[in-house]
């Protein structure tokens, strides 16, 4: 079966992934096209209007929060899979429950791809048999979190946040989509402590998950590469791939 898949959003990671479809490096898939802001004749693909966006056979979301907040319902309703990369809209409880009943009730699904962050299988695990406490911590570069004068002027890292995701979202929507994917396979976004940490020596983001429980314990380390979009992890788009892959594909790893 071939997917169509349509895009919401027309920045780095949704180019590279439509690249890739494109060039049949996804078996399975072919581009529908995008719905962006960006003018028609800059788009690498058909520009779509919404109700061209419903007819696609997967939707891609990746253009942020208000993107996700203003077509998500429409795509779950219409029963078609979204695969959601602005997780930080999800700590809005009653966006949640609006996306969640829409995908119930048309018996589809909201993806949440993996992202910059990895271990989200062992985490939802580990969640089954019970968490005590997860932390997880960014490091990132910091031109991305402060103001330009004050990331210039600064000579080491600083906790520019320590406490519940569901805070650090409202804060740094635009660069945290890590801490509520860890929250959403574990224990949620109150129990779930994020460390947001601004490191003048880095040029990509850094993230480290610690989790412990009556499973054991564990610590994930990721150092990754930046994307053409210094706020974006190259890994991102490699993990959108790998879910298309899996919704097209005979054999399912868990992401």
């Amino acid at each position: 079966m071939t997917r169509a898949v349509a895009f919401i959003g027309a920045g780095t990671i949704a180019r590279e992934v439509a690249r890739r479809i494109s060039s049949g490096d996804v078996p399975g898939t072919t581009l529908v096209g995008f719905l962006a802001r960006s003018p028609a004749a800059e788009l690498p693909g058909p520009a779509l209007d919404a109700a061209a966006l419903l007819r696609a056979d997967v939707v891609v979301e990746a253009a942020g929060h208000e993107a996700l907040r203003e077509h998500g319902e429409a795509v779950l309703r219409q029963g078609t899979p979204l695969v959601c990369l602005s997780v930080g809209a999800l700590a809005d409880a009653g966006l949640r429950s609006r996306l969640l009943g829409a995908a119930e009730a048309s018996g589809t699904q909201l993806l949440v791809a993996s992202g910059a962050v990895g271990g989200l299988d062992l985490l939802r695990a580990a969640a089954e048999a019970g968490l005590e406490e997860v932390v997880v911590e960014q490091r990132k570069p910091a031109a991305t979190l402060l103001e330009p004068a004050e990331a210039e002027a600064l000579t080491g890292p600083i906790v520019v946040f320590d406490g519940p995701v569901a805070e650090v979202v409202a804060l740094f929507p635009k660069t945290t989509n890590v801490a509520p994917a860890v929250a959403l396979a574990g224990i949620g976004f109150e129990e779930t402590r994020a460390r947001v940490i601004a490191d003048p020596a880095l040029s990509a983001n850094q993230v480290r998950v610690s989790a412990r429980g009556a499973f054991g314990a564990f610590t994930l380390e990721l150092a990754n590469v930046a994307s053409a979009n210094p706020q974006t992890s190259a890994i991102v788009a490699h993990s959108v791939v790998a879910t298309l892959r899996a919704l097209a594909g005979p054999v399912v790893v868990p992401a």
